[in-house]
């Protein structure tokens, strides 16, 4: 069913072809040289992508990712099973300032994530600290 997909552009890009290099040469309103040479460049893609669509061997999407996992694992390359520990923010609880070793308590952070300590009133961003 989603190989006829592929009608539509191989349908244009004939269409337009055919226009282009199927009319008359001297005629009032043929085509100059210039614009059939630039539509064919144009329509030959379409043609190309709707053959190939059309009547290329289609898989389902379920069988395409499973081929692309096979080829993913036969490649080494491993999905990861947990997210790295610096994905997410540390809860401020967690957090002590740098210099004196103190927790932030109840500090307000920056959107920068700078907070100023309560004991030492020295600055210090969260995700250096």
């Amino acid at each position: 069913m989603l190989r006829l997909i592929g009608i539509a552009p191989l349908g244009i890009g004939l269409t337009v072809l055919g226009f282009l290099w199927g009319s008359s040469w001297n005629g009032f309103h043929s085509p100059p040289l210039f614009f059939r040479i630039f539509g064919s460049f144009v329509a030959v893609p379409f043609v190309l992508m709707g053959a190939g669509i059309l009547f290329s061997k289609s898989l389902s999407p379920v069988a395409r990712l499973k081929a692309l996992q096979d080829e993913l694992r036969e490649a080494g390359v491993e999905s990861p099973s947990t997210p790295p520990a610096s994905a997410g923010p540390t809860p401020l609880g967690k957090l002590k300032c740098p210099n004196c070793g103190s927790s932030p308590g109840e500090a307000e952070v920056s959107p920068h994530g700078d907070v100023k300590c309560d004991h030492c009133h020295r600055w210090y961003n969260v995700h250096t600290a």
